[in-house]
């Protein structure tokens, strides 16, 4: 955890038995069960519009957030939280989790194209988690049912963020991309609530 917070307090029950998980697994538990559940939903037609948002978005915050108020002893509310799937002006004043590359050079993809991401790209820039996906279906948008049996969520959706403002930023002018799971660990950055910087 990186801990950001004003006033770096324990306000939650503590669970002991959480300490053993990284944030990685956490983050990853959570990617493991909506590709299981995914099926599911196709089959009742809940695999996207709003029904995959009403559905997913609350999962993430009871899967992962609330894993992190357990593990870490913070009070996470839902409305001091980056949402799954939604990009936010500014990365500072609500909690969030960030992704670091395992190594100093990766694959990028956008749009199903994969491009190649360097040290020198991310100077001064950090990688926000997004979402799972797979960089071509965007399930909020909509997707047919018989398209949807190609949808996994083996790829991170992350936005590029300026480490000094916290704003979104490019690379190359690309704010957003994808990188494959594997390729990144994740760490939980807790902070400080401040409305006036989430409208």
């Amino acid at each position: 955890m990186i801990d950001n917070r004003l006033r770096k307090i324990k306000n939650h029950e503590i669970d002991d038995s959480l300490s053993e998980l990284t944030d990685t697994e956490v983050l990853l538990n959570f990617q493991r069960a909506i590709t299981s559940l995914y099926p599911h939903l196709i089959r009742i037609h809940a695999h996207a519009y709003e029904s995959w948002d009403d559905i997913v978005i609350p999962l993430f915050y009871e899967m992962v957030y609330k894993t992190f108020s357990f593990k870490y002893g913070i009070e996470i509310m839902a409305d001091e939280a980056h949402p799954f799937l939604f990009t936010l002006r500014y990365y500072e004043g609500i909690h969030h989790i960030q992704c670091l590359p395992k190594s100093s050079s990766f694959q990028g993809i956008l749009d199903n194209q994969k491009f190649s991401v360097n040290k020198e790209n991310l100077e001064g820039k950090k990688l926000i988690f997004k979402s799972f996906g797979d960089s071509i279906n965007c399930l909020t948008m909509g997707l047919d049912s018989q398209d949807a049996h190609a949808v996994h969520f083996n790829l991170v959706e992350v936005d590029v963020v300026c480490a000094q403002s916290n704003k979104r930023i490019g690379i190359d002018g690309c704010t957003t991309f994808f990188i494959h799971k594997d390729d990144v660990e994740f760490e939980f950055v807790a902070e400080t609530f401040n409305q006036k910087l989430q409208k």
